[in-house]
């Protein structure tokens, strides 16, 4: 695992480190100059040279860290890895031993670079954050964004409907159950408005959570959600989403409506419906969906909310795609959290695909350092207590302040 990067007569220790995600790097220690923008590499069992070469493969990129200098050689993005022996994060988890350094120091050095030559990033500050999304408000340019904060960088972007098949194969009856409980307050209410509660109280829904507010996301990323836990060193991420303003829906919109009443449409209905839509994309022929029975059950749940629902106007293929909407400001939450979502469609519910969303930016922002982003943001009047004003996590948050 440990080479020797020869310089002159010096030789520095060193080992590679690869990650799909984050890139291939040799990183060592050195307190002499390189001053070299970009390398290439002749590696000799352990021990490696610089050479000059028409073709560089590596940038090289100095880094600061507990007073000492360190460098990274960063694998140009697109070329095959090199014939050596490299760490990953399953090598290097909390409990490792490797005498140059473990996996949070690898996170820290990443995030000293930031801007990774695979075209991610990668923060550990407030700072960093802040420049990195106005870079990318840059690339995006008269596009509205929305962002999503994940604790951990793996988890998959889907509402909480379509995690688990007990919940997705049983929408309507946890729709119909929770309205029932509370139907003097939401008999009222439109499906969207129903959903929105729903989501408030971590029902499972086919709404995922958004936010207008950068800074909001960041907080998301680095706040621990209640039971998690891993092995290895804590590693969150914002999403980035960008879309044309004129794409995005207010929650009294038609194609709002359409979607949100699939959480009342029993489930063989909903699967008919998907499967008949499908066959639809392929052959353009109305009939296919139009003559089924689930197609007729859909039209009478959308009526209860649009009883001048006009079919003629109506385009299936809506029904398989994901609408960003923005809410009404109905509860605390949503307006602490400059708060929207994601309203999902139909999805395979026998396999469990769904259409991928089209609005997520290539480029991924991961976030580490993370206890030290909470105490910055803190001072930004942006905690638990602001981002929950409910009396439950308001008085976690006053008894907290006592063990400062």
């Amino acid at each position: 695992m440990i080479y020797k990067l020869k310089i002159n007569s010096l030789e520095i220790k060193g080992a590679f480190f690869y990650d799909k995600d984050f890139g291939f790097y040799f990183f060592c220690e050195n307190e002499l100059e390189i001053n070299l923008p970009e390398v290439s590499f002749d590696i000799d069992g352990e021990y490696i040279t610089l050479k000059n070469k028409s073709v560089n493969e590596f940038l090289v990129y100095k880094i600061n860290k507990y007073n000492k200098c360190h460098y990274a050689f960063a694998l140009k993005n697109g070329m095959d890895l090199l014939n050596v022996d490299y760490l990953t994060f399953d090598k290097l988890d909390i409990n490792s031993n490797f005498e140059l350094f473990n996996g949070g120091d690898v996170l820290l050095f990443l995030a000293s670079i930031k801007n990774l030559p695979n075209g991610n990033y990668i923060v550990g500050s407030v700072e960093d954050y802040i420049s990195t999304i106005c870079e990318m408000n840059d690339k995006y340019k008269n596009l509205e964004h929305f962002y999503r904060g994940h604790y951990h960088y793996k988890y998959q972007l889907v509402p909480s409907l379509f995690r688990k098949a007990k919940f997705f194969n049983n929408e309507s009856d946890i729709y119909m159950d929770f309205k029932t409980q509370y139907y003097n307050e939401l008999s009222h209410k439109k499906y969207i408005e129903i959903l929105t509660t729903m989501q408030h109280y971590k029902m499972p829904t086919r709404l995922l959570d958004t936010t207008s507010n950068p800074l909001v996301a960041l907080f998301m990323a680095c706040d621990k959600p209640q039971g998690f836990h891993t092995k290895y060193y804590g590693i969150g991420e914002v999403i980035y989403m960008s879309i044309e303003k004129k794409n995005i829906k207010y929650s009294d919109s038609n194609a709002v409506t359409l979607l949100s009443s699939l959480a009342v449409l029993e489930t063989k209905y909903k699967q008919e419906l998907y499967e008949k839509i499908i066959e639809y994309s392929k052959t353009k022929d109305e009939s296919i969906y139009k003559n089924s029975i689930a197609y007729k059950r859909f039209v009478a749940e959308v009526q209860n909310e649009l009883a001048y629902f006009d079919e003629s106007f109506f385009d299936p293929l809506i029904l398989l795609n994901h609408l960003h909407v923005k809410v009404g400001m109905i509860n605390e939450r949503i307006i602490a959290q400059s708060g929207s979502f994601i309203l999902f469609g139909l999805c395979n519910y026998q396999t469990g695909e769904y259409e991928p969303l089209s609005t997520v930016s290539n480029e991924r922002i991961f976030i580490v350092n993370r206890p030290y982003i909470l105490k910055q943001l803190e001072m930004l009047n942006i905690s638990t207590g602001s981002m929950y004003p409910d009396k439950d996590h308001m008085s976690q948050e006053i008894i907290k302040s006592y063990d400062k």
